[in-house]
């Protein structure tokens, strides 16, 4: 919901009527209203990524609760622009946490059958909140949306305090038991699918006990600086495709197409369409697996979005397009659709399987740091982008992003679905691969973790 603020809060904003003494607020405080809280999860990945790995996953999930009612109560406190900025900035490190502990916890506590669908879950609730946001707002004060928002990191901390802690954590730190706990609640009980899995954590955990943690050594190992690379790509093309700039923006487009729905209307339209391609997402990862989806996903966002720009383009030119007015809200709706269908929730998939568990923290803080620093930018200079290469211009160098992300996917990602940590990252290191019955076999000839339970 904080990432969705912008899109029906700016326009109230520019209007004068709410807030700030009937002021009007500028295009440049327009634009940092709508990038500070990417430029605050930029700065807050780092830390985050050091408190999910030295204090546990919990921790780190609970180290944002505080913060993120805290700066929803300065949202309703807000009688300035200063405390906006405040806010916005303060919730974007809460939002940075998100990004880091969630992909990884919930890719360490998932079956590798079902990991993918999992993981796009924290997609699909975001999707949810970007339609409650875009219906609601326009309706209510901006002090009465934040009200509301300020109890929803409350409930989480209620429902968040039932699960476990990750396993991989608890066996890096040396507490088996724990893990076996762990792994016995996550699986409802089942002890041979714990015992199977406390197989292959063992064998990942004392692969990586003998390996240098430094950032020089781990970035010595070719697998994980092929996987870094995929991970920086894939994050980078999902924001400079231009995402947040049309979810932003996409009452300003609405109003500048002059089609025939009402700009407001549209916006709630693309964030069910969003909702729509998430779920769609989640019953097809582990179906399709993730290159195939990046790869259409990817084509069909280029040719919408350099469809929009052709439309900028000609009613630049003065055409009557009066007869296909309809066409932007397609050129924008479907690549929401497809986004979410790929690279909005395969990216964080893909991040949580790729990074063996002495490398993921560093991985992770990079990869997300990428994330959220090709997010601000496309947002922060939207406009200057439009002013530099037109409207027309903007939206074929974003289809530009999309063709080369699905051109580095065909050639350079492996698929990892169904696969199993040691069988990926053999793989990305360029060694035989093993099935994953075969690694759990060598794992159990070398060390009978099942006979201590």
């Amino acid at each position: 919901m904080a990432m969705a603020w912008p899109t029906p809060s700016l326009p109230l904003l520019k209007s004068g009527k709410p807030l700030l003494d009937g002021r009007i607020i500028s295009v440049e405080e327009e634009a940092w209203l709508g990038s500070l809280a990417f430029f605050g999860a930029l700065v807050s990945s780092p830390i985050s990524s050091y408190v999910s790995q030295r204090h546990g996953r919990k921790i780190a999930g609970y180290s944002i609760v505080i913060p993120f009612i805290v700066s929803w109560l300065f949202m309703v406190l807000s009688e300035s622009l200063h405390l906006f900025y405040i806010s916005r900035f303060s919730l974007g490190l809460c939002c940075g946490g998100v990004l880091v502990f969630c992909p990884m916890y919930v890719g360490e506590i998932s079956e590798d059958s079902i990991r993918g669908a999992l993981g796009t879950f924290r997609s699909t609730l975001g999707n949810i909140a970007f339609i409650i946001m875009y219906a609601v707002g326009p309706l209510i004060s901006i002090k009465d949306m934040a009200t509301i928002c300020v109890f929803i990191p409350i409930i989480f901390a209620l429902a968040y305090y039932w699960m476990p802690e990750s396993p991989l954590y608890l066996m890096k730190n040396g507490r088996s038991q724990e893990a076996m706990e762990s792994l016995l609640w996550l699986r409802g009980g089942d002890v041979q699918a714990a015992e199977m899995e406390m197989m292959k954590l063992t064998a990942v955990v004392k692969k990586s006990e003998s390996v240098n943690t430094s950032i020089k050594s781990l970035l010595s190992s070719r697998g994980t600086r092929r996987a870094l690379v995929i991970c920086i790509v894939l994050g980078g093309s999902m924001q400079l495709s231009g995402i947040y700039a049309i979810l932003n923006y996409a009452v300003s487009i609405f109003e500048l197409t002059g089609g025939s729905v009402e700009p407001n209307t549209a916006t709630v339209i693309l964030a069910v369409v969003q909702l729509i391609g998430s779920l769609a997402s989640l019953l097809l990862l582990d179906v399709a697996g993730r290159r195939l989806l990046i790869i259409a996903s990817q084509t069909i966002m280029c040719i919408c979005l350099g469809g929009l720009g052709i439309y900028f383009f000609l009613q630049k030119e003065n055409y009557d397009l009066t007869s296909v007015a309809f066409l932007p809200i397609l050129f924008v709706g479907l690549p929401v659709f497809f986004l979410a269908v790929g690279l909005g929730s395969v990216t964080y998939v893909v991040m949580s399987e790729m990074f063996s568990p002495e490398a993921r923290g560093i991985a992770t803080t990079v990869t997300t740091i990428t994330v959220w620093l090709s997010a601000f930018l496309p947002t922060k200079f939207y406009v200057n982008i439009v002013d530099l290469l037109g409207l027309h211009g903007c939206y074929w160098l974003f289809a530009f992003v999309c063709v080369a992300c699905a051109v580095f996917t065909f050639f350079k990602i492996p698929e990892t679905k169904n696969r199993s940590l040691e069988s990926i990252l053999r793989e990305l290191n360029g060694d035989d691969v093993k099935s994953d019955e075969e690694c759990t076999e060598r794992t159990a000839n070398s060390s009978r973790v099942t006979e201590r339970y």
